[in-house]
């Protein structure tokens, strides 16, 4: 007998404010594009009152056919959270982020800490509502990183979930070497969404001194983009110590375009075939 498919789920936080109802608001899109369960985690107790924003997902989710759990109590973000995620089949997670601790619940610092023991991809927003175009074009920024490959598969899916369109991005190197392992990379996108259907479109570029997950923000207004797919660091260089991850720089950028970061895993992670 077929063992039967877990079904899918989005958790995402809120601590009731703005930025709180956009994570809420950006995890129910991403659940009518991925057919996935919304599961409501408050980060501070919760309310008897709700805002428009909120009311709004909640009433609209039985109509969308989206089966929503809002909980009473969120897990401890420590430790539990992660057993938690992997117990009720959590594809990925969404937290909105600001400067301030004073704005909302997750401050960039506290963000990167969370994000950095995920073993699913992690939504990053601020607190601006996703627009009607929202995930329908993506930017995958590709570096010479072998990791890169497992950006390109969670890229792929909005395309075969959503018909979305997914614009490569990468920057000439001049150093051979580079210039080798960033072809590699192409090219294995390249025959990987030919393969799936995906709906694509390169674009290299030159002259570009900022690390590509960051340029990918400037260039993301010249296709429409709305999303931009990001690995983040496993292993800190010297040049990573002094000046910051790529993440680090990143993420301040988030309530202009999200982002989605992806941990290295060991093992493949794999959605849907």
């Amino acid at each position: 007998m077929e063992e039967k498919k877990k079904k899918l789920r989005i958790l995402c936080f809120t601590d009731y404010s703005p930025y709180g109802d956009a994570a809420v608001a950006h995890a129910f899109k991403l659940c009518t594009i991925f057919r996935a369960d919304l599961l409501i985690l408050p980060l501070k107790k919760q309310q008897q009152t709700f805002s428009t924003t909120f009311t709004r997902i909640t009433d609209t989710a039985p109509i969308k056919g989206i089966n929503l759990t809002h909980f009473t109590e969120c897990p401890k973000l420590r430790k539990e959270i992660y057993h938690f995620a992997d117990e009720y089949n959590g594809m990925m997670m969404v937290i909105a982020v600001a400067k301030s601790k004073n704005d909302t619940f997750f401050t960039r610092h506290k963000a990167l800490k969370f994000i950095k023991k995920s073993r699913i991809p992690v939504l990053t927003v601020g607190k601006t509502l996703p627009a009607d175009n929202a995930y329908q074009h993506v930017i995958l920024p590709l570096d010479s990183s072998v990791y890169s490959k497992e950006k390109s598969l969670w890229a792929s899916y909005f395309s075969r979930f959503y018909n979305a369109y997914v614009h490569v991005l990468y920057k000439n190197y001049k150093d051979e070497f580079l210039r080798y392992k960033l072809k590699e990379n192409v090219g294995f996108t390249e025959k990987l969404y030919n393969n799936l259907s995906v709906l694509f479109q390169k674009h290299a570029v030159d002259n570009v001194k900022a690390d590509i997950d960051d340029y990918a923000r400037i260039f993301a207004p010249s296709v429409n983009g709305t999303l931009i797919l990001s690995m983040t660091t496993k292993y800190l260089t010297l040049f990573d110590i002094l000046l910051g991850t790529k993440e680090k720089q990143t993420i301040k950028h988030v309530d202009t375009i999200p982002y989605l970061y992806i941990n290295q895993r060991d093992d493949l992670y794999v959605l849907c075939t």
